[in-house]
């Protein structure tokens, strides 16, 4: 199973969508496209990480404005798949060692500040950057 299918098996869980509604409204690409990825066992393009981050900012942002406690449950998981992603789009930029320490660095302290602004406790100052590849 790739990363992005992993994906849109536990957004499909909580959103209810199909296939051609994750392609076109949550990653961003044609109406194919995951279909396609997932009959090439292919990942998304970084393009269509970042499409899919926003999306689920947005709904993570909806889902914190509820009252109920299962629209905050499922905030926090869009939390967490959000932080997942934001991983795997930095493990692609340190990826085969292409990457200068001052890039990864700058890489680290991104990622650093997306944990920060879910209100993870995690910190990732002190991880080599070697932990990345």
């Amino acid at each position: 199973m790739t990363f992005i299918q992993g994906i849109y098996e536990q957004v499909s869980k909580r959103a209810n969508i199909g296939t051609d509604e994750f392609s076109t409204d949550w990653l961003g690409q044609s109406r194919s496209y995951y279909t396609s990825l997932k009959a090439r066992n292919i990942e998304a393009s970084t393009a269509a990480l970042i499409n899919l981050m926003n999306k689920l900012e947005q709904q993570e942002q909806m889902m914190r404005t509820g009252n109920h406690q299962l629209l905050k449950t499922v905030a926090k998981e869009y939390s967490a798949l959000l932080d997942k992603v934001a991983l795997e789009i930095a493990k692609r930029s340190v990826k085969h060692n292409m990457a200068t320490m001052r890039v990864r660095e700058m890489v680290l302290k991104a990622v650093e500040n997306v944990l920060e602004s879910s209100g993870a406790a995690v910190r990732v100052h002190n991880v080599p950057p070697i932990v990345m590849l």
